[in-house]
């Protein structure tokens, strides 16, 4: 961030920024993952791509925030980390994208399945070819065919 002064002001700013990324990132990916366990855990546990999308929501939110210079360019740079980092967050918890630990393997979810969403419309193909109900039309001789399947 050139031409910044760490000052205690601003590295109290960036401190409440940091916070604030981590609490939104947290309610992500809370839908799919303990997030307990992050916080009890070591550093090095936490998987690389969260860390990433923390870092970068706090620094969109420190552009956004620091009303010192910048002026509408900062406000637009802090937007767009914001906006990227909160699609990958939204990726992550409708489950499009999945979280990697350190090693590279895939962090495994709640291990309660009451936490889980197992059924999804998406992708969803009606198993007949449905249209617009305005455009059914009933049967003119459905009567008949009953009759005759009973005779």
């Amino acid at each position: 961030m050139v031409g910044t002064t760490f000052d205690t002001l601003t590295t109290a700013l960036i401190g409440k920024m940091i916070t604030h990324a981590e609490n939104e990132c947290d309610k992500y990916i809370s839908k799919r993952y303990d997030v307990g366990a992050y916080v009890s855990a070591s550093l090095t546990s936490i998987p690389p791509l969260l860390t990433s999308l923390t870092e970068t929501l706090a620094e969109g939110y420190y552009f956004l925030r620091n009303s010192r210079g910048g002026g509408k360019d900062s406000v637009a740079y802090g937007k767009e980390l914001i906006k990227q980092a909160q699609d990958n967050l939204l990726l992550i918890s409708n489950r499009k994208l999945d979280l990697l630990d350190v090693n590279g393997d895939p962090v495994s979810e709640f291990a309660n399945a009451s936490f889980r969403l197992l059924s999804s419309t998406t992708d969803y193909t009606p198993t007949f070819n449905e249209d617009d109900e305005l455009n059914w039309k009933q049967d003119e001789d459905k009567l008949d065919d009953i009759d005759s399947e009973r005779q």
